[in-house]
């Protein structure tokens, strides 16, 4: 419980810090888009590499290979209840 409590709170100094980043930016808001969206790709790339393995040995166990479309989780609908 405290783990989760833990991330909760790291999530939401996050997003504090980058609230107010972005309302103190110095350039316009064209340019720190750009900048944002590049450091998010590039972040994403640096987590795929380093989590290769652990990515392929996951997909593995699922019996998943490159060709293949991932396979949509089917969700039950709930029985819709009846108003009084």
């Amino acid at each position: 419980m405290a783990k989760s409590n833990s991330f909760k709170i790291l999530f939401l100094g996050l997003a504090v810090g980058v609230g107010i980043g972005l309302l103190l930016a110095p350039e316009k808001g064209s340019k720190t888009r750009k900048k944002l969206k590049e450091r998010f790709r590039k972040a994403s790339e640096d987590f795929q590499q380093e989590f290769s393995d652990e990515i392929d040995k996951i997909k593995t166990v699922l019996h998943i290979s490159e060709d293949e479309e991932p396979v949509k989780p089917v969700r039950k609908k709930s029985p819709k209840q009846k108003l009084k």
